[in-house]
């Protein structure tokens, strides 16, 4: 695999010079390279050493192409808990909602602090690359992180302050490759930004609204007069400065999205109770986890806990929203320091000041194409299952009384049959032989 910083521009006027409006290519898809410096952040194709962990996923924006409008192919938006919103986010508050400063992970990196975010994307196998073309942090301390309106409109005039742009010292995309984590339940991209971009802002009462879009790249080919840039050496990117095989045609391909969503998301390792489960391949779609039949690794569960507290003669009730993935197998979900099993998944519980809390949690499997539900926990295989538990019952090392174990149908564990085709031929018999030798 490619390492360190491969960079193409647009040679529009063939001067041999980066001009104004001539646009920057940088080469994530690992034909050439996997890591940039764009504008004093880092973007990392596969995590670095020093990446917070896998932990607890917490996705706080989805975008998607609507396909109804005057830009196929071309998909932006922003997180926020305003509603309605105002490009193409995703409405379901689990995926689209405001963000705390203190809510993203820092890690260090070359002697600098850095606040990391995640990208998943989604693009068809046949046509796997998408740009991202777009990237701009806003900080603001008012309004409870809602954010509205458009980047340039009065919303952000009045309330936000632009921390980052990555066109901000011009023009440039980043390009994607989804072959690179298809299916794994990894994330296809790590961005840095360095913490001493947001100026020291108390992070309990920042909040951050980030801006991308993707698909603008749309064809690179012949006809685009792309040329390779001599990326100088770099520590924080591990690049020696060699450029070795950096050729133009490397990134020819088409980088407008096509399916699915693009996600960002921020991870932390959380010290608490969790519960946790397995998605399995019910080979035989009899709805029961059967010897020899394998688990399945980058299944994507969304679930919401709640949970009641007292205090004297108020109520409250809490909700907790969240998504997880299940273990590639090469992955630490718990975030204890050690690899998961393939299939399994992990949920963290918020602790609560009642003693032996009752909790509430409705799990929803996100279904795969050409798979259906066989077990879901419980007697209805419909991709969700809603069961109570006990705070006494929980602990950090995986809450057995709760979660499922490998190898057993139960709760929190979900069985899928993979669905296939069969075909044949009616014939007319017409001597009634029951053979197609005669007809």
């Amino acid at each position: 695999m490619a390492t360190g910083q491969s960079s193409y521009w647009k040679d529009l006027d063939g001067d041999g010079e980066i001009d104004a409006g001539e646009i920057i290519y940088y080469d994530l898809t690992t034909e050439t390279g996997d890591r940039a410096e764009i504008n004093g952040a880092l973007f990392f194709a596969t995590a670095p050493t020093t990446s917070s962990g896998t932990g607890l996923i917490n996705a706080f924006v989805r975008v998607q192409d609507g396909g109804n409008d005057d830009s196929p192919g071309y998909e932006d938006g922003y997180n926020t808990s305003f509603r309605p919103l105002s490009y193409e986010e995703n409405t379901s508050p689990t995926f689209t909602k405001s963000l705390l400063l203190s809510d993203i992970p820092e890690v260090t990196i070359d002697g600098v602090v850095y606040y990391e975010f995640r990208l998943d994307i989604n693009q068809l196998n046949s046509s796997n690359l998408l740009s991202l073309d777009e990237l701009q942090i806003f900080k603001s301390a008012t309004s409870a992180g809602l954010a509205q309106g458009e980047i340039d409109g009065a919303w952000f005039t009045s309330n936000a302050s632009l921390v980052y742009d990555m066109d901000g010292a011009g023009d440039a995309s980043v390009l994607l490759d989804y072959s690179l984590q298809a299916g794994s339940g990894k994330s296809d991209m790590f961005f840095y930004v360095p913490k001493s971009n947001f100026g020291g802002a108390d992070e309990s009462t920042t909040y951050v609204t980030l801006y991308s879009a993707f698909g603008e790249a749309d064809v690179l080919d012949s006809s685009d007069q792309l040329a390779a840039i001599d990326d100088p050496a770099n520590s924080k990117l591990m690049d020696d400065g060699s450029d070795a095989g950096d050729t133009p045609t490397a990134i020819y391909g088409t980088y407008t999205a096509n399916d699915g969503f693009e996600e960002w998301s921020v991870s932390k390792v959380v010290d608490g109770p969790y519960i946790g489960g397995y998605k399995f391949n019910d080979a035989n779609g009899n709805g029961a986890w059967d010897l020899g039949e394998v688990a399945l690794g980058g299944w994507q569960f969304d679930y919401t806990i709640t949970w009641e507290t007292k205090q004297g003669n108020v109520t409250t009730l809490h909700t907790e929203t969240g998504t997880v993935k299940t273990s590639d197998g090469t992955i630490d979900v718990t975030g204890d320091g050690v690899v998961d099993p393939l299939g399994f998944y992990a949920i963290f519980v918020p602790p609560s000041t009642d003693n032996n809390e009752t909790y509430t949690i409705t799990i929803n499997e996100v279904p795969q194409s050409g798979w259906i539900n066989t077990y879901d926990g419980d007697a209805t295989p419909d991709y969700t299952t809603t069961f109570m538990f006990q705070s006494k019952d929980l602990t950090t090392t995986g809450s057995p009384n709760i979660s499922g174990a490998l190898g057993m149908t139960e709760q929190m564990n979900f069985g899928n049959f993979d669905l296939f085709d069969i075909s044949g031929t009616k014939y007319l018999d017409a001597n009634g032989d029951g053979s197609t030798g005669s007809r």
